[in-house]
C-alpha cells in the first residue's frame, strides 16, 4: 500500500492513530499463543471502502490467522472486527460445541492497554478513529 496516499486519507478524514505497530504485535502475540482456534476477523483498511472479507459470518467454524497470514503492514488497518464465539464441529451428526472467548479477548486487551468497543455478538479494535470518545463507558440515563 502506498503510505503517502494513507496519510493523505487519515489527514482529509481527520483520523487519530489510536494502536501502533508494537501495540498490534502484542495482540497478534496474546491471540496466536492463546487461543486453540483463534478469533475469526474482518479488516477494514484505511484505502479501502470495504472490509475484508465483506462479511463475517455468525456460524462459520474457520479460525482466524493470527499468525503469518495476520496483515502487515498494521499502520494500514483502520479496524478489526472480531467475533469471539466459533463454532467448532466435531462430525457431522453430532451438533458442534460454541467456544467462546470473549472473557479472555477482553482480559487480552484489557491487559495489553488496547482500546476497544464491544457491540453484540463482537469486539471492534481501531487502529484509527475520529472520535476517541467511542471508547468512553456509556453512562445509564
Amino acid at each position: 500500500m502506498d503510505r503517502q496516499k494513507e496519510l493523505q486519507e487519515i489527514e482529509e478524514r481527520q483520523l487519530t492513530s489510536v494502536m501502533n505497530k508494537t501495540k498490534w504485535e502484542e495482540l497478534r502475540r496474546a491471540v496466536a499463543n492463546t487461543f486453540l482456534f483463534e478469533p475469526p476477523y474482518q479488516i477494514k483498511y484505511v484505502l479501502e471502502d470495504t472490509p475484508d472479507p465483506e462479511f463475517l459470518s455468525k456460524t462459520a467454524y474457520e479460525s482466524g490467522d493470527w499468525d503469518d497470514g495476520f496483515p502487515y503492514p498494521t499502520s494500514s488497518i483502520e479496524w478489526i472486527r472480531l467475533r469471539p464465539k466459533v463454532l467448532v464441529y466435531k462430525g457431522a451428526i453430532v451438533e458442534p460445541d460454541v467456544c467462546d472467548m470473549t472473557d479472555e479477548l477482553i482480559s487480552i486487551l484489557t491487559k495489553e492497554r488496547i482500546p476497544f468497543i464491544q457491540d453484540n455478538e463482537m469486539i471492534q479494535i481501531f487502529g484509527y478513529v475520529r472520535d476517541t470518545g467511542i471508547f468512553e463507558p456509556k453512562l445509564d440515563a
